[in-house]
Parts: C-alpha cells; structure tokens; sequence
C-alpha cells in the first residue's frame, strides 16, 4: 500500500494536481496561491514542490495530494488514491485494503447502483403517468417541469408488486432488490417473524412521491418517498401512514453521510461560503429553485458529526433552518451546539408566519431569501426564541441557562465567547461575571464523539512566543538541531517539539518564505534566537536585582553587564 501511495506522488507532483484548481504564482522555491477552501483577497496558501505538502496559512488546511483532493472534491481517500491512481497510471493491487474493498464488493455495489438506476428511470415514467401527482407537484407545491427533470422525482405506485416485477424483467434477482432496499419478503408465521424467502417478493415504496438520494458523484444509491394515497388493498385500521418511507441502509448508501442535495449543492456552497441546512427534500429543491442553491438535508435522520464534518470541508458557515415546533428548537439546540464544537459559525433565519422554507419558497422566493440573509446568531435566536416559555424574568433565566450557555461554552474562539457572554448578561441584566462562571464549568461535546476542525496552533491552545517561534522554524526545519539545544537547552526543546507538533509543516513555510538561502536564513534566525535568549535572561536578572539583597546586588550588575554588551555585539 505505502509503496503504492508513494509511486503515486513520484509521478504527480503537488504543483501538477493543485494546479488543477487553482492558479499558481512561484514564491521563492515554493509556490503559492489563493486558497481553495476559504476566501481571501492576498494568497496564503503555499505548495512546497520538495516535499509535496501544503498548507494554508489563513485557514490552517495542509496535507499532500491525497488530502487536497479528498478535500476539493469532497470524497474519501479511497476515492481520492482510485483517482489520482488513474491519473498516474498506477494500477492498484486489491490487497490495499481490507477485505471489505476487494473486486467482489465493487462488483457487488456496481449491481446495486444499477438496481437504483433502473428504479428511478421506473419511479420517473410513473410520474408521467399521473397528471394528478404532477398537480399536487407544481400547484400545491410550486415545483417547475425544470426541478421535477432535474431532481428526478418520481412516483411509486400504490400496487403492491410494480416495481419488484420490474426489476426482475431488467436481469436483477429477486435477493438484490430486496439488498437494495425495493423489495421485501413476507414475513413468516413463527416467532421469530423472519422473511420467509419462499414467498414472492413486494415493494417497500408503495403510493408516494420518490425523491432519489445521490452520492457526490450524482449516481442514485437510495430514494425517499412521501405518503401520496393508501395502498391497494391495505387494510384501514385508522392509523395515519408514515409520511416520510426512508431506504434503509445498504453497502452504498449510509444515513450518517449522505446529505440530499449535497451532489448539486458542493460548488454553490463553496463559492457562497455558506451551507443552508433545511428539514426535508422539498425545502432543498424549493431552495434551490428560489436561487438558494447551496440548500441541504439530512436523510432520514437527524443531524449528525459525520455530516457536519462533511460539510465542514466546504464552509464554517452554517445556517440552519428549523421547525418552529418543540421538536424542532430542541433538535435545533443540539445541531447548534454539535456544529459549534466543531467551529462552525451557526446562524438561525426566522421564518414570515413559522412558515418552512418550501412554502415560503412557493409564497414569495424573496421573503426567503432575505430571511435567510438576515440570520440571526445562534445564541441571539434562542434568546429571543426562549423568552415567550418563560413565565417571568427568573424562569427566563434558568431557560437560558440550561439552553443557551452550553451553547456559548461550546464555541472554540474565546473572543466569541466574551461577546455572547455580554450579549446574555445585558439580556439577563446580571454581571458577566455570573455567566462567565456558567460557561466555563460547563462541558462541551467530547471530541471523542465530533471532529473539531482547528488549525493546528489553536490545538495546543497556546501561541508561540517569538522566540519559540524562531527555535520551531530552525528545528522543523532540521537546521542546526545541535545549535538551537546549546541556547535553550534540551528540556525546552523538547517542550516546543512537543507542544507545537501539529504546526510543523507551518514552520518549515514560513522558514522556507524567508529566502532561498538556507544557510544564511539559518546564520539569521540562530542570531535571533540568541538574541531572544539573552533577552530573557536579562529580565530574569533584573527581576532578581529588585528583590536581592545589597551585598548579593554586585555580581548581579556584573551579569547584567555582560549580557548587554552580548546584546549590543548581536544587533550589530
């Protein structure tokens, strides 16, 4: 695998595959350009040629050629190695991975995207079949002829073996449609309720409305189907159907990872900036119809790390639409609170009337649109979203407590964090001393369970000092180990190695953007370091004057002579 990997980047140079997507501008023996995964006015983001990395200095993204493209194109490594492979010739052996991943799954997952190929272009047909769906389609919901071609929604009949029986007729077995979650087998009269795979086969989507999921490279791999009428023969117990059928999950399609219309939305929500997270497919498609096209979903299921963590390789910025219902502020408080940790920027638009994005859409696109414009922070929403459920001022305050601090303790920049924490005090009219006290005993989400996205500087939670950042440039760099240790000792070069790990790739850019010339770049910052180290010595020494005793005072101005004299020969 590793001989693979590195047979890769021996033929696809960084500069080759970067250079794909972005315009580059030599600087010195590096290069640099204006980073992809962020937007900024002067480029930061630089390739070193020699070592096949990046990494940006706004933003704090790095890796090599693997990680860019997992990144830019919003794919996995496997994914990402399968293509830049092709791009270098490199045929891949089948034991790169594990088992999971030999030719007999591809084969296996190339059938299964073919069964949900052929159900949709089925679902679609049917569509066209029933004017009084493509009614309730574009009247009722104000979906155009272009969005229903586009989305590819379809129509599942309300018959019992429709589909099932198609699928047969196109070469599928009857255990692969049932695998890619069309069809099922009756269960049988034991105990046990098994399928009882003697009996004929019958569709799971039965009367409603198909919406295909698709994977980031725009092939259906599940579907989504709203209740539209009752099922041929199904028995009337007075129970309403479920609204929302969901496929279950199968070898190509995960809930925790697809977002519906992610396929369509990547680009839009990179050049934006922005993600909009809405409820349901019709708020995606209606948002993206009404010019919101950076619009997506979950899939049948609520909010999760994996999709945040998705969506986090395209933009930090999150607006997330909710339900105006209990249930939906709750979920809303815990998506707010996960997608903080891990450094998003979470604004909350309110809806004219409580209305959900695909009404409005349907009502006036341009109420929409300057709703969601006008997004309001996430702690400022809750705020004003909490105060109605309170009977007075101190219920009010145990609401924001429980509800709206986590939220603030959630969130990585400390300057944030101050700001919402006045903004809460001023709300409340208590010190904010009171609900600093409330933020920082309060747990955030373990990282066990979220991604958190920083850069690697804020990871160790401290900046380097100018003289630790002098030490890191010379030892990342690997220039004159034994010369650094001799000025700060080896205890404290060990800490910076240790503490500032994480970063040294920045540090060898930013040695590296110094000049061309190592050894003079190298002469220079052993010059700064000493100088740096002589500094720190001096004040230590002068901290000691003020507190010795006279008759100890002498040698202590001879040392401090001495060091500033050594200072002087260093600012020659």
């Amino acid at each position: 695998m590793d001989s693979q990997i590195q047979e890769i980047k021996d033929k696809l140079s960084i500069q080759d595959v970067v250079g794909e997507y972005v315009k580059l501008e030599r600087a010195g023996r590096n290069m640099r350009a204006r980073c992809p995964f962020h937007k900024e006015k002067t480029p930061s983001f630089m390739i070193s040629p020699e070592r096949g990395s990046y990494i940006c200095f706004g933003c704090g993204e790095k890796g090599d050629i693997f990680t860019f493209v997992e990144k830019i194109e919003h794919i996995d490594f496997k994914t990402a190695l399968q293509q830049l492979a092709a791009k270098a010739g490199v045929v891949l052996k089948n034991t790169y991975t594990s088992n999971q991943d030999t030719a007999e799954k591809k084969e296996k997952d190339e059938q299964l995207r073919d069964v949900c190929e052929d159900a949709a272009s089925f679902y679609q047909a049917e569509l066209t079949k029933r004017p009084d769906v493509l009614e309730y389609l574009k009247e009722k919901r104000g979906v155009t002829d272009e969005t229903i071609q586009s989305w590819r929604i379809g129509y599942a009949p309300a018959h019992w073996r429709d589909l099932s029986e198609h699928l047969v007729t196109k070469g599928h077995s009857k255990d692969l449609i049932v695998e890619a979650g069309f069809s099922m087998y009756p269960q049988s009269r034991d105990e046990e309720r098994t399928p009882d795979t003697t009996k004929d086969i019958y569709d799971r989507f039965r009367g409603r409305i198909m919406f295909p999921l698709f994977d980031a490279g725009g092939k259906v791999i599940a579907f989504s189907g709203r209740f539209f009428e009752k099922v041929e023969g199904q028995k009337d117990d007075g129970g309403e159907p479920a609204k929302y059928v969901n496929s279950p999950e199968t070898p190509i399609f995960k809930k925790s990872r697809v977002l519906y219309g992610l396929d369509k939305a990547k680009n839009f929500i990179r050049k934006a900036d922005c993600v909009l997270l809405v409820e349901g497919q019709f708020d995606v498609i209606m948002s993206h119809q009404s010019g919101l096209p950076f619009a997506v979903a979950s899939s049948g299921t609520a909010i999760t790390e994996e999709h945040l963590s998705l969506l986090g390789r395209m933009s930090k910025r999150l607006i997330l639409a909710l339900d105006g219902d209990a249930a939906g502020i709750r979920a809303g408080l815990k998506s707010a609170q996960m997608a903080l940790t891990m450094g998003f920027d979470v604004k909350i638009p309110t809806f004219k009337d409580g209305k959900d994005p695909a009404d409005l859409a349907k009502e006036d696109q341009e109420s929409l649109k300057a709703a969601v414009r006008n997004s309001k922070t996430a702690i400022e929403f809750f705020l004003e979203v909490l105060r109605p459920q309170a009977k007075d001022e101190r219920a009010y305050g145990k609401l924001v407590e429980m509800q709206v601090v986590p939220l603030i303790a959630a969130i990585s920049s400390k300057i944030d964090q101050a700001h919402f924490t006045r903004v809460v005090a001023e709300r409340l009219r208590v010190p904010e001393a009171a609900i600093h006290a409330e933020v920082i005993k309060r747990p955030v989400l373990s990282t066990n369970e979220v991604e958190v996205q920083t850069s690697p500087v804020e990871e160790t939670g401290m900046q380097p000092s100018s003289l630790e950042r002098t030490a890191a440039m010379l030892l990342f760099s690997m220039q004159e180990p034994s010369k650094v240790e001799s000025l700060i000792g080896p205890a404290r070069v060990e800490d910076i190695q240790t503490r500032f790990a994480g970063d040294a790739e920045k540090f060898r850019f930013e040695f590296e953007a110094l000049g061309e010339d190592k050894n003079t770049i190298t002469s220079r910052l052993l010059e700064a370091l000493e100088s740096g180290v002589v500094e720190e010595e001096m004040t230590k020494v002068r901290d000691e004057l003020h507190s010795a005793l006279p008759e100890a005072q002498g040698p202590l101005i001879q040392k401090l002579s001495t060091l500033k004299k050594r200072q002087q020969e260093l600012r020659k």
